[in-house]
C-alpha cells in the first residue's frame, strides 16, 4: 500500500530537483491538492475487469462544470492530473469507457501502457479518489473577460509530479499536458 510505496521511495531524488534528498509523500500531497482548492469529488476502482467512478452523494457542484482541473489519487500511490472543457461529468464518464475497454485489450483512446498502470494502481480492490475544482479566471490587458487558466494549471500541476512524485507511479503519458 502507500506505506510500502513511500519506504520504496523513501531516498530517491527528484529529476526535478537534483538536491532534493526525498519524494513528496502520500499525505503531503493530498494536503497539497486540498491547498489548490480540489475538493473530493468521487472515487474509483476496477470491478471485474471494468473502470467504476462513483460520484458522491450528494453530488459536489463541481462536477456540472466544464473548464476545471481534476486528479485521480489512488491508495496505492499511483496519480493521474487532467482537465477538461466539457463538464467533469461528461468527462469521467468518458474515463470509465475508454480504461474499461483499454483494460478489456478492446480499441481505446487510452495506449495499453496507460491501461497497465490502472490495473497496477487499482489491482487487489485497492481505490483511488478524484479531486477536482474549476479553473482559476485570469483577468488580463488582452480581454475584457476573465481568461480561464485551467490549461496551465494543469500543466503546472503535472509538473509539479513529474518534479516530486516517482516517475513510475505517475499515469500521465508525459511531462507536458
Amino acid at each position: 500500500m502507500v506505506s510500502e510505496v513511500r519506504r520504496k521511495y523513501k531516498r530517491a531524488p527528484s529529476l526535478g530537483s537534483p538536491h532534493r534528498e526525498a519524494f513528496m509523500t502520500y499525505e503531503d500531497l493530498k494536503k497539497y491538492l486540498t491547498k489548490c482548492g480540489l475538493e473530493k469529488v468521487a472515487s474509483c476502482r476496477i470491478v471485474d475487469r471494468e473502470f467504476k467512478i462513483k460520484i458522491f452523494d450528494p453530488e459536489p457542484e463541481i462536477v456540472t462544470h466544464g473548464k476545471c482541473i481534476y486528479v485521480f489519487l489512488m491508495e496505492s500511490g499511483y496519480v493521474r492530473v487532467g482537465s477538461t472543457k466539457a463538464p467533469l461529468k461528461k468527462r469521467l464518464r468518458n474515463y470509465e469507457l475508454h480504461i474499461t475497454h483499454a483494460l478489456r485489450r478492446e480499441k481505446s483512446p487510452a495506449p495499453d501502457e496507460e491501461a497497465t498502470k490502472w490495473r497496477k494502481a487499482l489491482s487487489g480492490g485497492k481505490s483511488g479518489t478524484v479531486y477536482a475544482r474549476e479553473g482559476t479566471k485570469v483577468n488580463t490587458r488582452v480581454q475584457d473577460k476573465p481568461f480561464p487558466a485551467y490549461l496551465d494549471e494543469e500543466s503546472l500541476l503535472i509538473g509539479k509530479m513529474f518534479d516530486e512524485w516517482p516517475h513510475d507511479l505517475i499515469i500521465n503519458r508525459n511531462k507536458h499536458r
